[in-house]
């Protein structure tokens, strides 16, 4: 039917297609019936087109960051805010939701790390797949983003990404495959860079050999705005859409297929999977929920409410008491306007009263059972008056019993298009936590950050440390629910807050390329090796209550059948006095190996609730291929005969079983060989 359309078009009507209409919508050829399809911005809230008014009343929903909402761990609510993310699409009539973004945070500079899921491809796989399907299950399409190696800003349309295949495969790729497997997203973007010389956008081997033929992927390639430097190479190699519009395309192609560049059958194939794709987003069944903007919110809120993490919780300072602290202060204009949303591309068009206060919903949660009083000092837009704010914190710090401080990112601090040259707070705000510090015994600190910061001294001095996030509308009254205990708190870090920077890691290169010779030593892959300490773990979150963990077992101590699965079970108690929820995490290690390898790697996780003095038993199954590392002469994934350590726990840092499993043939294992070959040690 499709090869049929396309012989009745002029090569005019196909340039047409294979570019926006304009910055958002593709274009429609009515007399074959090719319909025109509307895209929109961004991961965590839709971004309706320039001009357009917006349908939903109240402006569309804000739902958390993905650094927020992957501190959740929990598959169901990355679907659910799919879901939630799909009815503000419908609402506004979007087609096609341009995300996930799930590029791996290299670096704590990159500017759109809170745009992006984690340090780790398993979280960031897992996690945006959930988040894909609950889009399309709704009828509405995505794109999953940025294809691939985008991890910066800077040089972001011109800069090389140079990596091993290794490293690519096993860090930067593997995130994408598994979304792309588990989730089939309905379109791919590429990413503005080049990868190994050559730019994303026409990178043959990454988008036919590796998306296509070893993937298996049958959805559409999107390029990301801007990122096509030739349009005919690029449709030659892989893309199906050009955004936004190119005026200039027919004559371009025109040239190109002169030249021997692109023939125009090459032209028609990119065409035919782009109709396919625009007929099947259009015949899309979708939602008809009625829609809600108050249940909206609340799911805005129930992400925020299990992403909001517990760092430190010294002398049991939370949830508070107001038996216990009867004066509180609350300090820094982050609570009172909260930073709810990352810039560029993630900004979301709502409005004002649906943005909620922490310090009036914490109000609201204390009632008159304290005296609460607000001293803002700083705000997230203006540097203050640096002199008069020390003394003014100092003395509000001596009069409070406890004092809150809400310090974090200032609203133009985390954004698509630039990077960061440091990621420490301002120096007002590490200031006016020093001296509330000095002056109050008392204090808790939340912050709002879009990704891992250094801290300054008050760290050892604050007994209670709150990782809000940029937890979107509905943060106000998360955080409060958190603080007083309505909510017990179960966010886990996806990525390490450090002392210090990875410094292997070559950032952010040149101007002209970036190397990547840390390779796969990545977030924790790194810190775990080198044996250096972090401020918090990959993993870590405290809960109001305690988890026991016990009676580890593995379904078989041994295997050399690489078709064979091993199920991994434990039990987790609560055996404290307060529901909670905990997430249990399972790595993997190989301590003695022929290639370098981390001490240990994430390869399966899941997220419990359990009741006071309830357990629960849970239930991991592993393939070979969660003992594989990519061999760079066999261009595929490899296991190795040998001892693997099982680890679980509730961090990268928090080891609290471990078991021991055997692959003892005396060969090692290609995954995937055609036979079943094996191939001898190396």
């Amino acid at each position: 039917m499709y090869k049929e359309k396309i012989k009745q078009m002029t090569l005019s009507e196909k340039a047409m297609l294979l570019t926006g209409k304009n910055m958002l919508t593709t274009a429609e050829l009515e007399r074959l019936n090719v319909p025109s399809i509307e895209m929109a911005d961004g991961p965590h809230g839709v971004r309706t087109a320039s001009g357009k008014p917006c349908a939903v009343e109240g402006g569309c929903v804000c739902f958390p960051t993905a650094s927020a909402a992957s501190a959740t761990w929990n598959r169901d609510l990355l679907y659910k805010m799919g879901v939630g993310l799909a009815r503000d699409c419908i609402k506004e009539e979007v087609d096609v939701l341009l995300g996930p973004g799930i590029n791996i945070k290299r670096h704590p500079y990159c500017g759109r790390n809170f745009e992006y899921f984690s340090e780790d491809p398993l979280v960031s796989g897992e996690l945006g797949a959930a988040y894909i399907k609950g889009v399309q299950d709704c009828g509405v399409g995505t794109s999953l983003k940025h294809f691939a190696a985008n991890n910066q800003e800077i040089d972001r349309g011109t800069g090389n990404s140079e990596i091993d295949e290794r490293t690519l495969r096993e860090i930067y790729l593997k995130g994408f495959e598994i979304a792309i497997k588990k989730a089939n997203p309905t379109s791919v973007m590429n990413a503005y860079n080049k990868l190994n010389a050559i730019f994303c956008s026409e990178n043959e081997w990454l988008l036919k050999k590796v998306l296509r033929e070893e993937w298996g992927y049958d959805g559409v390639v999107i390029s990301d705005w801007g990122s096509v430097h030739n349009v005919a190479k690029a449709l030659k190699n892989g893309l199906n859409l050009q955004m936004p519009k190119n005026p200039n395309i027919e004559a371009q192609l025109e040239k190109a297929i002169e030249n021997g560049i692109i023939t125009e059958e090459e032209i028609d194939k990119a065409l035919e999977e782009l109709l396919i794709f625009l007929d099947k987003t259009k015949a899309a069944k979708k939602d008809t929920t009625p829609y809600d903007r108050r249940e909206q919110h609340n799911i805005a809120k129930e992400i925020a409410n299990e992403a909001i993490t517990l760092l430190k919780n010294e002398d049991n300072i939370l949830p508070i008491d107001a038996k216990r602290f009867k004066n509180i202060t609350v300090f820094g204009g982050h609570a009172m306007n909260p930073t709810y949303m990352g810039g560029g591309s993630s900004t979301v068009h709502t409005k004002p009263e649906w943005i909620e206060s922490p310090f009036e919903c914490l109000k609201a949660n204390l009632g008159n059972d304290v005296n609460l009083v607000f001293e803002e000092l700083y705000n997230n837009k203006d540097i203050p008056n640096r002199d008069g704010i020390r003394g003014q914190a100092a003395s509000a710090a001596r009069k409070c019993d406890l004092a809150i401080v809400f310090a974090g990112s200032l609203i133009h601090f985390e954004t698509e298009g630039l990077d960061k040259d440091h990621n420490v707070l301002e120096n007002y705000m590490e200031n006016c936590l020093r001296f509330i510090c000095n002056n109050c015994e008392n204090v808790i600190v939340v912050l709002q950050t879009g990704a891992a910061i250094v801290p300054g001294t008050w760290k050892d001095k604050a007994k209670g440390i709150v990782e809000m996030w940029i937890s979107g509308e509905a943060g106000g009254s998360a955080v409060a629910d958190v603080l007083t205990g309505k909510v017990n708190p179960s966010g886990k870090l996806s990525e390490t807050f450090a002392y210090c920077h990875n410094p292997l890691i070559d950032y952010p290169g040149d101007g002209v390329k970036v190397t990547y010779p840390e390779q796969w030593q990545v977030g924790y892959r790194y810190f775990d090796r080198h044996m250096q300490d972090v401020w918090y773990p990959f993993g870590h979150g405290l809960s109001y209550t305690q988890f026991e963990y016990s009676d580890l077992k593995l379904s078989a101590e041994s295997s050399n059948d690489p078709n064979s699965q091993l199920t991994v079970t434990f039990k987790v108690k609560n055996v404290g006095k307060m529901a909670g929820k905990e997430a249990v995490q399972l790595y993997v290690g190989d301590d003695v190996s022929v290639v370098s390898k981390p001490l240990k790697e994430l390869k399966a996780f899941d997220k419990i609730a359990l009741e006071p003095g309830e357990e629960k038993e849970v239930s991991f199954t592993l393939g070979f291929d969660s003992f594989a590392y990519y061999n760079v002469l066999l261009h595929n994934w490899h296991v190795e005969s040998g001892v693997y350590n099982i680890y679980v726990g509730s961090s990268s840092a928090d080891i609290r079983l471990k078991g021991r499993y055997v692959i003892n043939d005396k060969f090692d294992y290609t995954i995937g060989a055609v036979d079943k070959t094996v191939v001898a040690d190396e």
